[in-house]
């Protein structure tokens, strides 16, 4: 695991609770609310779902949590941050400005702005960005844009900017190119929406490379995914079916979903096909990627979410269809930030590891003000245990809950305890 740089607020939990003091003073002032929580981890910190999706953050004894929200006129500010006893780390932490309704500028650490569909606290975690890793340095423009002679019919469009950290493996770090487009069609009992995402890493110095491609017309290259030229090589290699790569690391996802209304209830159905090259583009790497269903309302108040991922076409036809998913030649930390995978943690940045994984989550209420949440999940292409998380929350008051945790590692299980309060 890469060293992990941390956001340093101070390293004693009791500064953070001072923190909190300030801004219960500065907020009740103005008439906000801010939600605390203090979690005790189980002894089994390697336990799947207690690491994974988990923000990118180790689980600690006791971690300290603050999360504030406001909104004025047209700008949000959201801040929210871990403290553990050795640091503190900001979790998605950003400023938010709307132009209008379909128009947002957002700069700060966040994670994505597509694939809204998506329920990641149920989900196996999205294929290219999901809550496994914390989010990065990110700045991005959404838009949306309606077809006037058809109101069914709109395109959601957005571009980004972000970096990669500084690691062993960089000695200045890459940046993240990320674009969006989706058509979407909505009818009173359906909606339907097919979008292209692309994520390119790209720039930066590598430790084993050195400096990487990262002018303007280098960014006009990587934004069209265009092979590297012969001066960017040291040698071109003698192999007469040897074809140059993209400038940087590229990859994304064929992004698929159907929502169905039937009353209160919903059929929500997914797909995201995973590509790293112009094979996977064209779906010569079969049907791989993450397939979900989530059924909600079927049975009152509850979600219920089944998804499907396959990854073991990546290598099924070398070298026209000779992939590693999340992994980079030249890149070497691959798909990662700060020592975690960026997208599916089912997936690995350091190796290849083709996978069958079943996965389930559901949650809604028990009797009257207990809620729970269970997360299960098992490879069924090799032997394999099934990892679960189980959380239990008790509403105490409007304003205070109790969370019961089990996670398990193999036969080991672990309890672990929070109790949040919003100020």
């Amino acid at each position: 695991m890469l060293n992990r740089k941390k956001f340093q607020i101070n390293k004693s939990p009791y500064y953070f609770l001072l923190l909190l003091l300030f801004f219960n003073s500065l907020l009740l002032s103005q008439e906000k609310k801010i939600h605390f929580e203090v979690l005790s981890n189980p002894d089994i910190r390697d336990s799947w779902w207690l690491e994974k999706n988990n923000f990118g953050i180790k689980p600690n004894g006791i971690d300290f949590r603050l999360k504030w929200n406001t909104e004025r006129q047209k700008i949000k500010y959201t801040f929210d941050v871990i403290s553990q006893k050795d640091g503190s780390y900001l979790r998605e932490s950003f400023i938010k400005y709307s132009f209008s309704d379909k128009t947002v500028l957002r700069t700060g650490k966040y994670y994505r702005d597509f694939s809204n569909y998506l329920n990641d606290e149920l989900s196996s975690g999205h294929m290219l960005i999901s809550k496994n890793s914390q989010p990065m340095p990110k700045i991005g423009f959404i838009t949306s844009k309606y077809v006037k002679r058809n109101e069914s019919l709109n395109f959601d469009f957005g571009i980004s900017h972000a970096i990669f950290d500084k690691n062993e493996f960089y000695n200045r770090p890459p940046m993240l190119h990320e674009k969006f487009l989706y058509i979407n069609v909505n009818k009173k009992d359906f909606e339907l929406s097919m979008g292209f995402v692309h994520e390119a890493m790209w720039g930066g110095s590598t430790i084993d490379d050195g400096s990487q491609p990262d002018s303007f017309s280098d960014f006009l290259r990587v934004f069209i995914a265009e092979d590297r030229k012969k001066e960017d090589y040291g040698s071109i290699p003698s192999d007469p079916g040897w074809h140059p790569n993209a400038i940087g690391n590229h990859l994304g996802i064929w992004d698929i979903s159907f929502k169905k209304r039937n009353k209160s209830k919903i059929t929500m159905l997914y797909y995201q096909h995973f590509f790293e090259d112009t094979s996977g583009l064209r779906f010569a790497n079969k049907w791989d990627g993450l397939w979900g269903i989530e059924l909600i309302n079927y049975i009152e108040k509850t979600n219920i979410l089944f998804e499907y991922i396959d990854t073991t076409n990546q290598n099924i036809n070398p070298p026209y269809v000779n992939d590693a998913y999340y992994n980079h030649t030249v890149y070497k930390g691959g798909w990662s930030y700060k020592g975690y995978t960026i997208g599916n943690p089912f997936l690995t940045h350091n190796g290849i590891n083709p996978s069958k994984v079943i996965h389930v989550g559901v949650s809604g209420p028990i009797l009257n003000k207990y809620f729970y949440t269970i997360k299960a999940s098992r490879k069924i292409n090799t032997t394999d245990f099934i990892k679960y998380h189980l959380a239990i929350k008790k509403e105490i008051s409007i304003n205070h809950m109790l969370n019961f945790l089990v996670f398990n590692n193999d036969e080991e299980i672990g309890i672990g305890l929070s109790l949040s309060k919003i100020l």
